[in-house]
């Protein structure tokens, strides 16, 4: 019988009985970080801030008629970074030794809020290759994941949260060690996680990847704070204040121009219509 309390109780492994004697540990709303912050405990992070100038893409993106999230304008631009700087697309692995692993493509993990249930849970949102999407598609499938429904578009992270302590753990570490190619599909190659638009600024963002993005409020000269938190083994501080200098640039630049591109098509759509 499936408990209303579980939606995945259904599920033919959440219900072997044999689980069910194994102690869950914490409350499925919190298990993922708990699980994603045991992973990341054992990597040397250092931050980075940087204060970026951004008055020309605010005043771009406000006369934009589609509605494009600050967070979609910097994923994008990092990964466009990403291209230039093969190290963020990189990752430290300890099995069976030590070495980096670089990835083909960027996998951004954009760490979104919903309530599910009367619990408020995160999850993690997979954008694939930003460096080659476009504003307009990246902004589409981040309002699927903030609007559709939790069971279904974070069908796999609802399913693990409610395995049992032991399971998730194994899973994890599996995914962590064995296979480079499952944890970047899992955790993604970068992190970007912010709560700006409550006006707050995270001082030292954590994930179980090589780096991690996240940004403050804008003040009214147009400026922000960007952080980058990074593993030390992958990464040294010189790289990292030229990864920060050249996201600057490329969204003074280059997502400048595309907000433009954006607005003019829809403009054009507007007259043909």
């Amino acid at each position: 019988m499936k408990n209303p309390n579980n939606p995945v109780s259904d599920d033919p492994i959440a219900a072997r009985k044999w689980l069910r004697w194994l102690p869950t540990g914490m409350p499925a709303h919190r298990a993922l970080v708990t699980d994603l912050m045991w992973l990341h405990h054992t990597m040397p992070t250092v931050s980075q801030v940087k204060t970026f100038d951004l008055r020309e893409l605010r005043t771009v993106r406000d006369a934009c008629p589609r509605r494009i999230s600050w967070a979609v304008a910097f994923l994008r631009a990092y990964a466009l970074a990403a291209v230039e700087f093969p190290s963020l697309r990189r990752t430290y692995l300890s099995w069976p030794w030590p070495h980096l692993y670089e990835h083909p493509e960027t996998v951004g993990n954009l760490v979104v809020s919903r309530n599910s249930g009367d619990e408020r849970w995160l999850f993690f949102a997979p954008i694939t290759s930003a460096e080659n999407g476009l504003l307009d598609q990246q902004q589409g499938l981040l309002e699927r994941y903030q609007s559709g429904p939790p069971e279904e578009v974070f069908k796999n992270q609802v399913r693990l949260a409610y395995y049992p302590f032991y399971i998730r753990r194994l899973l994890w570490w599996m995914r962590f060690h064995f296979s480079p190619r499952k944890r970047i599909k899992r955790l993604g190659t970068f992190a970007l996680t912010t709560v700006a638009g409550q006006g707050v600024t995270i001082l030292d963002p954590r994930a179980p990847v090589t780096s991690t993005l996240t940004y403050g409020p804008l003040n009214d000269a147009g400026e922000c704070d960007v952080t980058i938190a990074y593993d030390h083994r992958v990464m040294d501080g010189k790289e990292v204040a030229d990864i920060l200098c050249a996201t600057e640039r490329i969204m003074q630049t280059r997502i400048v121009r595309e907000f433009h591109d954006l607005a003019q098509q829809h403009r054009s759509r507007a007259v043909a219509a």
